[in-house]
């Protein structure tokens, strides 16, 4: 492991730089976490190449003192020379040692409260920046790193010195990408040495002016802030990043030895670091990092207070040390220490990773907002439910904090859901299976939003409860199918609305066989509408159905097709005149989804054949079609392990499945 963290890297340096560029440019270019130059990279994986890539030796490359091609520009160099660096005992040493360790910036030689950006840098932004330059940490981020020398010796950097930076911002960032590898954070670097011929001013009104102008004339930009930001813009354009920023590096006197304004798009450090030492260049490199993107400091002298809005989130600052309980908990923005706190990652833009769950996630598109909210429920991985939904009516879509309730009612191990027409726009109604019992939850349309529940209904079940709101009865019946425990099966309930008991009927067992999982519609053949059930035996799909009346009669099963497990879900959709079924199921083997449709047009009704989506052990999922395209795009929601996966099928003309995308949520 390099430096003093806690997870191995992996260094890749690339022998052909052609081949190299056509790798960054490919449709799915390479997961790294550090990029020197175009051929050098650094991540906590392996980094897998194409074939026929050429790739040096990793062990040869990593060892410290080994040589390297001779053809490396400098950036390239000093990337392989840094990550060399923080392989030797002495730097891992050095960092057991760090001065200061774990104690709070506001002693004597802190880092600076966050800098306002000046009047000149915000007009500069304004009219060079394409975008943002970092207005959260996610994604793909240029890094500049500029270390600015002067006419005397005390104002340049050895070699040595020069590798020491560059060693040190790449093991805080090293640090700060693991802290949220859901949020795929990758740097790529340009680095300038920089000598100019200013003599040091220490009288000057504005110290970082005096070397930073002539320093951006020397990398050919204009000496004024608009160099800075045009700079930082051409390195985010030559890389293909999201964010962009610079890290000025010098040993011109400053008027506090670190600082950086919130939002970028510079920070400046002096190498000595103060009291701090060199050692520390890490650390400090990364708290002033949190400002760029949008932290506050959290120490004493700071003069924070608990309020405000920061970061993407708009999030106060509740682990000011002036004002929270016990001084607040260890977090890089409040003390010289590798910790993250749990606002910090909401200053910095993290959403959070679903929590672990289990069992069927079943998904909505409800009638609450405009389009229409997605409401999702999944059981947790203990024990209730988790309830969370989706913003659609805001361009960044984000899921909701889940909910947890039906806590204490035992381990939940299957679900469904639906939007009925009680209440306005309409309440959610939920039965859950704890062991082979059946409950039910229902919550109201506002304003309390109230899950209430559990209210017992049967027992003898297995698998996943599918429940439906059909058009028979004024009202609308709620129809409800589940696989029967014993003796084969399922068992089908209905529950008469237009009755002020609403009372549930007793179950009744239709066909047979040990049904494990099932899913049930009502389409638009017969009058109101037939009920529709694809049923889970084994690894085989088996179909049946129940005509609208008068004999109500369940027929089938019909075979369909095999390699399926966990829980089948069938839509009728939109595409086709008379709408085509949809249906998917996670795959048996190989990983993925497999996904089919019966043309509703044709007079045979023939299914397709099933073609396999995605990747990973899916082991229950959940479709809808949504509003979004014409007619309607597909999404779908998988679970593999603990953890939910969205995908999301395009209306055509591609019909191309995206994804998976890992589900988080607000902070």
């Amino acid at each position: 492991m390099a430096g003093d963290l806690n997870f191995p890297e992996y260094l890749s340096v690339l022998d052909d730089a052609a081949a190299a560029l056509s790798v960054h440019a490919a449709p799915r270019p390479l997961r790294f976490v550090h990029r020197y130059g175009d051929r050098v990279l650094i991540g906590t994986d392996p980094v897998p190449l194409p074939a026929g890539t050429a790739q040096r030796a990793l062990t040869e490359a990593s060892a410290p003192g080994a040589a390297l091609p001779a053809d490396l520009d400098e950036t390239e160099r000093l990337g392989v020379e840094a990550f060399q660096l923080r392989l030797q005992p002495e730097f891992l040493s050095a960092k057991q040692q760090r001065p200061r360790d774990g104690q709070p910036w506001n002693m004597q030689g802190c880092t600076d409260v966050a800098q306002a950006l000046p009047e000149a840098a915000r007009a500069a932004l304004a009219a060079e920046a394409a975008a943002p330059t970092s207005a959260y940490l996610e994604g793909s981020v240029a890094v500049g790193i500029v270390i600015v020398e002067g006419p005397t010796a005390d104002l340049q950097f050895s070699a040595a010195e020069r590798t020491k930076v560059v060693a040190e911002v790449q093991n805080g960032l090293s640090w700060l990408a693991a802290q949220n590898s859901a949020a795929g954070i990758s740097f790529s670097y340009d680095i300038r040495t920089v000598r100019i011929a200013t003599p040091p001013n220490p009288g000057a009104a504005d110290l970082e002016a005096v070397w930073r102008d002539p320093a951006m004339a020397a990398l050919g930009y204009t000496a004024d802030w608009n160099g800075v930001v045009r700079y930082v813009e051409d390195n985010r354009t030559r890389f293909r990043t999201r964010w962009t920023y610079v890290g000025f590096f010098t040993k011109y006197p400053l008027f506090h030895f670190a600082y950086a304004s919130i939002g970028g798009p510079r920070l400046v450090m002096d190498y000595a670091n103060d009291g701090w030492g060199p050692d520390n260049i890490d650390r400090v490199f990364t708290h002033e990092s949190g400002h760029v993107f949008g932290c506050p400091d959290e120490y004493a002298a700071s003069g924070c207070t608990c309020g405000g809005s920061w970061g993407r989130f708009g999030r106060p600052n509740s682990n000011c040390e002036n004002c929270a309980p016990g001084g607040g908990v260890a977090c890089l923005m409040k003390a010289n220490t590798f910790a993250m706190c749990n606002v910090t990652p909401a200053h910095l833009g993290w959403l959070r990773p679903f929590p672990p769950v289990r069992g069927n996630p079943v998904l909505i598109q409800g009638r609450f907002g405009t389009p229409g909210n997605f409401e999702l429920l999944v059981p947790g991985a203990a024990d209730g439910l988790l309830f969370s939904w989706r913003d659609n009516s805001r361009p960044e879509m984000f899921w909701a904090l889940p909910l947890p309730f039906g806590l204490g009612a035992g381990a939940v191990d299957g679900v469904g859901m639906i939007q009925s027409n009680f209440g306005s726009p309409g309440n959610l109604e939920a039965v859950a299976r704890v062991g082979d019992r059946l409950h039910f939850y229902w919550r109201d349309s506002g304003p309390a939003f109230r899950w209430n529940g559990p209210f017992p209904l049967f027992g003898g079940a297995r698998g996943n409860p599918v429940l439906i709101q059909s058009r028979f009865g004024s009202k609308g019946n709620f129809e409800l199918a589940v696989p029967a425990a014993s003796g084969g099966g399922f068992l089908f309930a209905w529950r008469n609305n237009d009755v002020p008991a609403m009372p549930w009927s007793a179950p009744v067992r239709v066909g047979g066989g040990e049904i494990e999982a099932l899913t049930l519609i009502q389409s638009r053949f017969g009058s109101p509408g037939n009920l529709e059930l694809i049923a889970r035996v084994g690894d085989r799909l088996h179909f049946y159905w129940r005509d609208s009346g008068p004999a109500f009669r369940w027929n089938g099963p019909f075979p369909l097709f095999g390699g399926a497990r966990g829980n089948p879900v069938l839509i009728q959709s939109r595409f086709g005149s008379k709408g085509n079924f949809e249906l998917a199921v996670p795959a048996a083997s190989g990983g993925g989804f497999l996904f089919a449709w019966r043309n509703n047009d044709v007079p045979a009704m023939p299914w397709s054949a099933p073609m396999r989506v995605g990747r990973g052990e899916i082991e229950a999922l959940t479709l809808i079609q949504s509003s979004f395209g014409t007619p309607g795009n597909l999404e779908l929601i998988a679970r593999v392990g603990d953890r939910l996966d969205f995908y999301w099928r395009d209306s055509g003309p591609a019909f191309r499945w995206n994804g998976p995308f890992p589900i988080t949520t607000l902070p």
